[in-house]
């Protein structure tokens, strides 16, 4: 693979020389527009399985949601620490190490790839029961899972080479691995359940055959003669290890929000019954399409943060944090504001029905105050993981959900009924947006205190 070295070096030097504002719209913009894409075509997709398949079949599509939401954390671990490490190294001139790093990821993800083939070749109805899917949703929830288990590997390796080109700091290449993708799985959502009417299977192999031309196009990128860094497949398989450890908070994330799509499903199909999962379904869709211009400006947060951090340029890395935690906190404001005022609407998009749109409704109402408090989380999240701090970046991963949100859902119902879901969900967030705050004042105060300290020692 041939490399331009004239190229290499400058490619990503603009992260530490231009205004850290402006820098961070020239990067969030087109990340932005490629997530706001494929959250369209999950949108789209849900809205193809409500009006051509029924709604019954987009509740069956929100109880296997988990494993595909397991699928991209592990994907998401392995971009996300290849892309920070190699961000890291780019910035401490280190280009050799970034293509080992790269090289080491890749093999990584063809390593899982294999795996999870084997699972869902194997083991798809095991993988149902143990979701607890009911009987009611079991048909229609095995022929959407079984083609995404079987082709898993692309959902797999295309964050991988698309992350490469994010910490390289060549965001519009990877907005375009994004837009063919999803562009493509809008038209084939169309012509596989619309036209052919192949019903929920047509949705999953709409999502398949989409990511994998979009593959094909990230690969005929990455070895174009204008490449920046080289990518070095040395097999070391002790190397593996950081990069996984790096990687492991956004793992946790998304496992994180498998395993709270998984509780909700539980909770909900216990206490209010089958319709109020689908309304849940819907409204997941939304808010996954409505709150990823927060994900965008995160991982373009992380990718400014990780690379003035390696050159030692804390003032930007201040000036960083606080645009990201404003941008984050106001734009989930707006997004709240008209979820709230235009509820029905919203859930018109999917349903005729007046029952699922009223459950709509109410469960906007009462469970989206706290969203804006998120963006507390996320920030101290993203910026552990950009120091290279798993163990507190992996803890403010699952402190809301794991520790907080979980026994809030099992423990609220029982005396609450419906509305303690409600309650959980609200509480969760404005617990973990306090305690997020009281920590990491501790730790700048303590970590600001050491320092201080060892000023003193050495006058």
């Amino acid at each position: 693979m041939s490399v331009d070295p004239n190229r290499s070096s400058s490619s990503s030097e603009h992260l530490a020389t231009e205004p850290v504002a402006i820098l961070f719209l020239k990067h969030f913009f087109p990340i932005c527009i490629g997530m706001l894409v494929i959250g369209l075509y999950n949108l789209i997709d849900g809205l193809f399985i409500s009006h051509f398949v029924g709604e019954q079949a987009l509740g069956a599509v929100a109880m296997v949601f988990p494993v595909q939401m397991g699928i991209a954390a592990l994907a998401a671990m392995l971009s996300a620490g290849m892309a920070t490490m190699v961000t890291r190294l780019l910035g401490a001139k280190q280009r050799a190490k970034a293509g080992i790093i790269i090289g080491h990821t890749l093999q990584m993800a063809m390593l899982l790839s294999v795996i999870l083939l084997i699972l869902g070749w194997l083991y798809p109805l095991e993988i149902l029961n143990w979701l607890s899917v009911d009987p009611v949703f079991k048909a229609d929830a095995y022929a959407y899972l079984h083609p995404i288990m079987l082709c898993s590997f692309v959902a797999i390796i295309l964050p991988v080479l698309g992350d490469i080109f994010r910490a390289e700091g060549q965001p519009h290449k990877l907005m375009l691995i994004m837009l063919t993708a999803s562009g493509l799985n809008i038209v084939l959502d169309y012509v596989f359940i619309a036209v052919f009417e192949w019903g929920v299977t047509g949705a999953a192999f709409a999502t398949v055959v989409s990511q994998a031309i979009a593959l094909i196009l990230a690969l005929y990128l990455l070895l174009r003669p204008d490449r920046f860094t080289p990518i070095d497949f040395a097999v070391d398989y002790k190397a593996w290890l950081p990069i996984v450890l790096t990687g492991t908070p956004v793992l946790i994330t998304h496992l994180c929000l498998g395993w709270q799509t998984a509780i909700m499903n539980f909770q909900l199909m216990q206490t209010a019954g089958e319709t109020w999962v689908i309304t849940y379904g819907m409204l997941s869709r939304v808010l996954t399409f409505a709150t990823l211009p927060i994900v965008a400006m995160l991982v373009t947060f992380q990718t400014l943060c990780a690379y003035n951090l390696a050159a030692q340029n804390t003032e930007r890395v201040r000036k960083s944090i606080e645009i990201a935690l404003i941008s984050m906190m106001l734009y989930a404001t707006l997004v709240t504001i008209q979820l709230v005022l235009f509820a029905p609407n919203i859930m018109a998009w999917f349903t005729s029905q007046s029952l699922l749109i009223y459950q709509g409704q109410e469960m906007i109402h009462s469970a989206l105050w706290g969203l804006p408090l998120v963006a507390l989380m996320l920030v101290a999240s993203g910026f552990y993981q950009s120091i290279g701090d798993p163990r507190r970046a992996s803890f403010y991963s699952a402190f809301r959900i794991i520790f907080v949100f979980t026994p809030l859902l099992f423990v609220l119902p029982l005396w609450f009924d419906l509305n303690g879901i409600f309650i959980a969900i609200v509480s969760a967030d404005v617990i973990t947006a306090l305690a997020t705050c009281s920590l990491c004042w501790f730790h700048y105060q303590k970590t600001t205190s050491n320092k201080l300290e060892i000023i003193s020692a050495k006058n």
